[in-house]
């Protein structure tokens, strides 16, 4: 099937955007103008009072005209928060203050390129060197909750901005205390069990990753070197109640290639295994297990448990990412065959006595952003919220709602609609919650054709239904990355 590329323009866009054909800067991706709070929001249909608590959801949003070829994951962090209380609901949009962002206003333009290059490594020192010293560091990609703080985080890794989580405005970096002196990757894991939470680093240049526990106070209590192979892209972590589980996959780029062009070039290697690092929690060198499987690429795991000697673990997985560009799209072709996904859901085994592995795909559909209700991270969950993938699209675009059961390895669908299209959906249990799907799912979600923004709220145990409400947003919602869902009595003590 054809890919669909003609796209519409917002009225309300920057005035540079219509300098680009970049798709990512158009359409449903256009960045707005301006920050935002807008109470006494109105619904068709009724607003849960039993739900309480935000939505709040990241993604990038440029303030200036990009300096070169822009990638979607180049754009200045916004968060859009939708908060809920006794069955009303407002909204508020902000930027993530970044050092980077705040050296741009203060300089009138963009200092650093995007993570398409090229970067100027003549002064950079790349044995030691982080990623955000040539690369802008965005701060757009993720956002956890740790310590009553609200937290954003960059995709290359990158420096932790704080938020407060009633404005949304930025408060300054987060470096617990002054214990991290590096960056952290863009998923880092709360364990709600204990208040830890769970990290990694990395760099372009860098054959290892460094393992951080912060305890619930925000203190450093763990820290791990884990040796590689070369320069890797992990992107997301496991756990269990016991042990971390980091990435090692056969798709990265040529680091002494980089040095010499500035450009960071992907290849997937098919000749070699996907592998796992099971690591005690607060384990040593030592202690690390690593397991062999099926080559590919995991941008995002759903959870893992323990089973007596085995790990569990659930994720969308890439059996083939290997990067096939349209000539027609020119320069911007590996961009954008690497943002069309083809993952499904696929589980993962491994038995720490015996170092006997075992995988297999639970499901056939194109579904990528899974949540499971991340309040239960590191125990058996038996649910899990997914996007599903657009593949009639020229960009990355959520057509509709995935709500699998992973024990009976079924699933219930509900499609957007004619046009809509989403954005990662968490799971917000209701008040007196008696059920690990007793609540709700909430997504954002813009038309094509009117550009007119709504918050979906769906009853969880009910996905197929379609939304008991639709909170209407009375400005443009751009796409975006990742979403959380923070309960009231978090944000309102």
């Amino acid at each position: 099937m054809a890919l669909r590329k003609s796209f519409k323009d917002p009225p309300d866009r920057p005035t540079w955007s219509a300098e680009f054909d970049n798709p990512y800067l158009r359409g449903l991706h256009t960045p707005v103008t301006t920050e935002a709070t807008v109470v006494d929001l109105e619904a068709d249909g009724e607003i849960p009072r039993d739900l309480y608590g935000a939505y709040l959801r990241t993604g990038p949003n440029p303030v200036f005209a990009p300096p070169g070829d822009y990638h979607w994951f180049d754009g200045d962090g916004m968060v859009h928060g939708l908060y809920f209380r006794d069955g009303k609901a407002s909204y508020i949009r902000k930027w993530v203050k970044t050092p980077a962002l705040a050296e741009e206003i203060a300089k009138g333009g963009p200092q650093l390129p995007g993570v398409m290059g090229p970067f100027d490594l003549s002064a950079v020192d790349t044995s030691r060197a982080h990623n955000n010293e040539y690369c802008k560091d965005t701060g757009n990609t993720d956002i956890i909750w740790h310590n009553r703080q609200l937290l954003a985080l960059w995709y290359n890794a990158g420096a932790v901005n704080a938020l407060d989580p009633q404005t949304l405005d930025t408060s300054g970096l987060q470096d617990f205390g002054g214990a991290l002196d590096a960056t952290l990757s863009a998923h880092p894991k709360v364990d709600r069990a204990t208040g830890e939470l769970l990290a990694f680093d990395y760099g372009d240049f860098r054959s290892d990753l460094g393992y951080y526990v912060f305890d619930a106070a925000g203190r450093l209590a763990h820290k791990l070197k884990i040796d590689l192979p070369g320069p890797r892209l992990p992107h997301d972590l496991s756990f269990t109640t016991h042990y971390t589980i980091l990435h090692d996959f056969p798709l990265f780029h040529d680091a002494e290639a980089l040095r010499q062009t500035g450009r960071r070039v992907l290849s997937f290697h098919r000749d070699m295994p996907t592998r796992y690092a099971v690591v005690p929690r607060y384990g040593s060198t030592a202690d690390i297990r690593w397991f062999e499987f099926e080559p590919g690429y995991v941008l995002h795991m759903v959870n893992a448990w323990e089973e007596g000697d085995w790990i569990v673990m659930d994720g969308c997985f890439q059996p083939d990412p290997s990067i096939r560009r349209d000539p027609a799209e020119g320069r911007l072709g590996s961009m954008l065959a690497y943002l069309r996904y083809r993952a499904h859901l696929r589980r993962w085994r491994m038995n720490l006595r015996t170092g006997e592995v075992r995988e297999e795909q639970l499901d056939d559909l194109n579904v990528e952003f899974c949540l499971p209700d991340t309040n239960l991270c590191g125990v058996k969950t038996r649910y899990s919220y997914h996007q599903l993938m657009s593949e009639e699209t020229q960009t990355l675009l959520f057509k509709g709602l995935v709500k699998y059961d992973h024990e009976t390895l079924s699933r219930e669908i509900c499609d957007y609609g004619p046009g809509n299209y989403g954005t990662e959906s968490p799971f917000a249990p209701r008040e007196g919650a008696k059920a690990e799907d007793d609540g709700y799912v909430l997504t954002l979600v813009t038309n094509e054709d009117d550009f007119r923004s709504n918050c979906f709220i769906f009853n969880a145990q009910a996905i197929g239904d379609g939304p008991v409400a639709k909170v209407r947003i009375p400005l443009r919602v751009p796409t975006g990355f990742h979403a959380k869902w923070v309960p009231g009595g978090d944000i309102w003590p």
